[in-house]
C-alpha cells in the first residue's frame, strides 16, 4: 500500500509547520499591533499564492476554488483596520502537483485559524474583532476533508507526489518569509519588556 501524498507532506514539512506554529502562538493577537502584523504577513504570502494559482488554472482541478478563495475576505478585513501590505513576488509553479501542495497549505492552515479566532474570542471587546472575516472564511464547509480527498485521488499529484510536497514547501516558506518582521517586533518587546 503506497504511502497517502498527505503523509508525504507532512513528514518533508513537519520542521517549517512547527517553526511557523510557534512563532504564531508567541503572538498576543489581542495587542492590535500584533493582529494587524498576523493579517498583515498572511496577506503577504497569500495574495501572491492565491493570484499564482488563479493565472495558472487552479480552477481546473478544483471545481470549487471560488468558495475557496480567502484574498476577498482577508482584504475586508486589511481595509477595516487601514492595514497596507507589500506582497511578496509570485511563486512559479511548474506544475498541477506543485500547486496542488500549495493548496493543500492554504487548506491546513484554516484549523490554525480556527485557534487563533478562539484567542481573539478571548478579548471580545479588541477592535480585531472587528476584522475576522479571513479567520472565519469557511465556517461551516468541509473544505479541509474535501480537498484532501481530491488530493489523494488526483491523477497529477498520484504522478508526481515530489512536486506535491515542493509546492507546499514553497507556500510554506512564503508564509514563514511574511512572518519574520511581526515575530521580530514581539521578540523585542518581549526583551524591552523584560529589562
Amino acid at each position: 500500500m503506497s504511502t497517502a501524498i498527505r503523509d508525504l507532506i507532512c513528514e518533508a514539512t513537519q520542521t517549517s509547520h512547527g517553526r511557523l506554529d510557534i512563532a504564531l502562538s508567541r503572538l498576543d493577537l489581542a495587542i492590535p499591533v500584533y493582529y494587524e502584523g498576523f493579517l498583515r504577513s498572511q496577506a503577504e504570502a497569500l495574495f501572491p499564492i492565491e493570484a499564482a494559482l488563479e493565472c495558472n488554472g487552479i480552477e481546473d482541478h478544483i471545481p470549487d476554488w471560488q468558495l475557496r478563495v480567502r484574498t476577498p475576505a482577508l482584504t475586508r478585513d486589511l481595509d477595516r483596520l487601514g492595514i497596507s501590505c507589500n506582497p511578496l513576488p509570485m511563486p512559479a509553479f511548474k506544475s498541477i502537483a506543485e500547486m496542488l501542495g500549495a493548496v493543500y497549505v492554504l487548506e491546513a492552515s484554516r484549523m490554525g485559524e480556527r485557534v487563533m479566532l478562539a484567542r481573539l474570542a478571548e478579548h471580545p471587546d479588541s477592535e480585531a474583532m472587528n476584522a475576522t472575516a479571513y479567520l472565519r472564511h469557511g465556517f461551516g464547509k468541509r473544505f479541509w476533508p474535501s480537498f484532501l480527498t481530491l488530493l489523494e485521488n488526483h491523477p497529477d499529484a498520484q504522478l508526481d507526489p515530489a512536486g506535491v510536497v515542493h509546492g507546499a514547501e514553497i507556500a510554506f516558506a512564503m508564509f514563514e518569509d511574511a512572518l519574520i518582521p511581526v515575530t521580530r517586533v514581539a521578540a523585542n518587546q518581549f526583551t524591552q519588556a523584560s529589562l
